[in-house]
């Protein structure tokens, strides 16, 4: 997907801080031709920035002879109602899109509906045929964001201990160097099998074992990062800033739905490497701290 061709946010912006739905709309300092508002992509969900992952929407307000501002409020809704459709086709897990889940969970929908309300305008200006646009931006994690809104409702409960492994093909030395080296993370090499994103993904072994998902883990801590990052590749920043600079790197088989789905969120590997993450696991608890990279 493009991303939006972001522009320098003038400075009366930048000085005000950030802007909120109903604030008085600034003095514009150049327009901005029609035809670069029209190239750019009306929706982004940014899943590949770990914690700082986002979704951003552009919002167009049509030329209203009775003042800029009008122009400007128009652009407002236009982009709430971009993010609000992004939203609801977002996957909470393999089987739950955002929109399923909100079905009759009037605190949700209250949240959500504020966190829009609170949208971050990051770009905005007027536009040479007399309108107006915005770009406005809804974090995934964090203070105020989807998961914050979401995640409560996913976790009423105790979190579970991860699995143990009792038995394992993996050799005495395997074993013992597993459990002496302390691993900063782990990421599972997801390349090229199709991986979507998810809130709430799970790791598999190939005999249908959960290694790691929702249960196990702190609510406040996939609300303040996610339970996993997503990059695009073993080595870059997201990959190091998530898994730090020792992980345990292994391979999936298979990525997969849930019994009742087709969207394939879900990280299988093999039976071994399932035994590898949860032995690194007892000396250094990444697990528990989501340290967690999938590479799509």
């Amino acid at each position: 997907m493009k991303h939006f061709n972001l522009k320098k946010i003038p400075a009366a912006i930048a000085l005000g801080g950030v802007l909120i739905f109903g604030g008085t709309a600034p003095a514009a300092e150049a327009t901005v031709e029609i035809s670069a508002v029209m190239k750019m992509e009306t929706k982004i969900v940014n899943w590949n920035r770990g914690s700082d992952s986002e979704i951003l929407a552009l919002g167009i307000g049509r030329p209203d002879p009775r003042g800029m501002a009008l122009s400007r409020e128009a652009a407002i809704m236009s982009a709430q109602r971009t993010l609000l459709g992004t939203i609801q086709g977002l996957l909470i897990d393999s089987e739950t899109t955002m929109e399923d889940f909100l079905i009759g969970r009037d605190t949700v929908t209250r949240k959500i509906k504020g966190i829009l309300r609170g949208a971050q305008i990051v770009e905005e200006d007027s536009i040479s045929d007399g309108g107006y646009y915005v770009i406005m931006r809804v974090p995934l994690y964090g203070q105020n964001s989807i998961a914050s809104a979401i995640v409560p409702e996913l976790t009423a409960y105790s979190p579970q201990p991860f699995a143990q492994v009792a038995e394992t093909d993996l050799s005495p030395s395997e074993v013992q160097t597993l459990q002496t080296i302390s691993y900063s993370g782990v990421v599972v090499d997801a390349s090229g099998l199709g991986l979507d994103e998810t809130f709430s993904p799970v790791i598999y072994d190939t005999n249908g074992r959960a290694i790691y998902g929702i249960k196990n883990l702190n609510p406040d801590e996939i609300i303040s990062r996610g339970m996993v990052s997503y990059s695009t590749a073993l080595q870059d920043q997201i990959a190091r800033d998530r898994a730090g600079s020792n992980p345990l790197i292994v391979k999936a088989v298979e990525v997969r739905g849930g019994q009742n789905s087709v969207n394939k969120v879900n990280c299988v590997v093999s039976v071994e490497d399932a035994d590898k993450i949860l032995l690194a696991n007892e000396r250094s608890h990444m697990l528990d701290t989501c340290a967690v990279v999938f590479v799509r």
